[in-house]
């Protein structure tokens, strides 16, 4: 088993009339597969489905994903959704990353997670870490 350390710092002198200064830390236990990997993604398609899967549901146990949008391109964004059904579009849209943003998340792995971008060829970079 190994041994991950997330770490979120938000901090501001003028987000609010107080300062703001959050540190979060959390060691995740990670046993399983760790999978790293760079996805193009396509852009044109007007919703989400099965052909745009990103992670099957099939390969995971519970996980931390991590999900980050390499382009500098403001209006290259990054769709994130969820599929539980293969016959259907997307279910419902979990995410939306602009040029830049991230997500790190812990993930159940019951449904897949699909993405798409509206314009341009962004990529998506995708690191997965199965708890054990």
């Amino acid at each position: 088993m190994a041994t991950l350390t997330a770490k979120l710092n938000l901090s501001s002198s003028n987000v609010s009339t107080d300062n703001l200064n959050v540190l979060l830390s959390k060691v995740l236990t990670v046993g399983g597969d760790y999978r790293s990997f760079r996805k193009v993604i396509a852009s044109g398609a007007s919703n989400l489905e099965t052909a745009n899967i990103v992670i099957g549901n099939a390969s995971y146990g519970k996980a931390y994903v991590l999900l980050h949008n390499t382009s500098i391109v403001a209006a290259e964004i990054i769709t994130i959704g969820e599929n539980a059904d293969t016959n259907a579009a997307l279910d419902y849209t979990n995410i939306a990353l602009g040029a830049g943003e991230f997500a790190f998340y812990p993930w159940d792995s019951s449904v897949d997670l699909v993405a798409d971008a509206a314009s341009g060829n962004p990529v998506l970079e995708v690191m997965i870490f199965e708890a054990s």
